[in-house]
């Protein structure tokens, strides 16, 4: 059974996102500081429970312990998170006032959707007791907010008012933001020997963006054209689901074969290029 100090120190590398060594490191670095702390104070005169609550007191709530760690290993980020949320939430607000006193549509569903996301993008960073992997949270999160924005993109485009160039380039700067942020949780986050999944998970985020973006450009295209969703429009998600099947795929598989994993990455971006060159290789060469 686990002392409360191993589970104290526990519950601090539990608030950090770093990879598995880097927490196991961190561990052993911080239990070694709160031993000898505990150690010291039992020579103090104190018992071993008495110390043990000593030293978790004098080090501080693991919370907070755990955010400022977060903070010093990826700098930053948190800022940048916090500057996305609010703009997105001001961005959303603007878009439902121009729309709706312009088109006298209120948007609600895009409306609710999006300041549901904007409140989670505030949460997450600024909560020091969510102890799920915030990783996966945040580029999920961010992943949807991106398909939020491009969504309001449109919105914005087919408005007819004087702020509707400042509000697009608003929206794509959000957009870029988001993205960046994406790669930059998922990517850098890893530690320098870890070069390999930089790379096999900046191949998969290129190839899942491209694919989110046209997934969804054919949904809205297909819900202008018929005007209500129909559940054969489903299809379009298809491409989507694969990209993520050969994702997950490719994690599992990757301590056992790193050159299959590399070559499933690449799939999809082949498929994607042969693609454009076949839609526009024939436009180019005619002119």
């Amino acid at each position: 059974m686990k002392s409360k100090l191993e589970q104290y120190v526990e519950n601090i590398v539990r608030h950090t996102e770093c990879s598995k060594q880097e927490k196991e490191d961190l561990y052993e670095e911080l239990l070694i500081h709160l031993e000898l702390s505990r150690d010291q104070l039992i020579e103090d005169g104190m018992t071993l429970e008495e110390a043990e609550k000593k030293a978790m007191q004098l080090f501080g709530n693991e919370g907070e312990i755990g955010s400022q760690i977060q903070q010093s290993l990826f700098p930053y980020r948190k800022e940048l998170m916090l500057t996305l949320a609010v703009s997105s939430i001001l961005f959303t607000i603007t878009v439902y006032l121009i729309n709706l006193f312009v088109d006298g549509d209120a948007q609600i569903g895009w409306l609710t959707m999006s300041m549901a996301i904007g409140a989670m993008l505030l949460f997450l960073p600024l909560n020091q007791f969510f102890h799920l992997n915030k990783k996966l949270w945040l580029n999920s999160l961010l992943i949807i907010h991106a398909l939020a924005e491009l969504y309001g993109w449109l919105i914005v485009s087919g408005l007819d008012h004087p702020a509707t160039v400042g509000m697009v380039i608003w929206d794509w700067l959000n957009i870029a933001l988001t993205i960046g942020l994406v790669y930059r949780t998922t990517i850098y986050d890893y530690s320098p020997n870890e070069n390999f999944m930089k790379i096999l998970h900046g191949l998969n985020i290129t190839s899942g963006i491209i694919i989110s973006g046209i997934t969804l450009f054919f949904l809205v295209g297909m819900l202008i054209m018929i005007g209500e969703f129909h559940p054969r429009m489903l299809i379009f998600m298809s491409p989507l689901a694969v990209w993520i099947g050969l994702y997950i795929f490719q994690l599992k598989i990757v301590n056992k074969s790193r050159k299959m994993a590399f070559l499933l990455g690449l799939v999809p971006l082949i498929i994607i290029v042969l693609l454009f060159l076949w839609i526009y290789y024939p436009q180019l060469a005619y002119r």
